[in-house]
């Protein structure tokens, strides 16, 4: 399986989260305008509800052709909508290794790596001379 595939799953979570925070990001704005728009369709109601029983049965008279229609439209919807995710989180990911912060980070990470490196051989290395100083210390029979 390519890496790209093994990968998408990654990127298509990461996309769905970066899409949720940006409609949470307009929420103030969204909500005051669908509250107009709510307010301008409440005159309209009255005239709608009369004409709900005609078109309840017209929808019910439509509606097997509309649900296999539905149903094979979700599939490629969900298709769509999952391979925009990946794209989406790709990108985010791509942005979030290049910023700053994240090559400080991956820097100190490496220096810290090495310093751990160098003190283990360091530590090794004390271990065996502080073994050998003890085998010549002890007299031989």
């Amino acid at each position: 399986m390519p890496l790209a595939e093994v990968r998408k799953p990654l990127y298509a979570s990461v996309g769905a989260a970066d899409l949720a925070v940006a409609k949470l990001r307009a929420l103030p704005t969204t909500t005051g305008n669908e509250v107009r728009r709510l307010s301008d369709r409440v005159g309209s109601l009255p005239v709608q509800a009369a004409r709900v029983p005609v078109q309840v049965g017209t929808a019910v008279l439509a509606l097997p052709g509309t649900v296999t229609s539905q149903i094979s439209d979700l599939q490629g919807r969900a298709t769509d909508l999952y391979n925009a995710w990946a794209s989406r989180g790709e990108r985010r990911v791509a942005s979030l290794r290049r910023s700053p912060a994240t090559e400080q980070a991956v820097h100190r990470t490496r220096t810290a790596v090495s310093q751990t490196r160098a003190a283990r051989t360091t530590t090794r290395r004390a271990a065996t001379a502080v073994g050998r100083a003890i085998v010549d210390a002890v007299p031989q029979n």
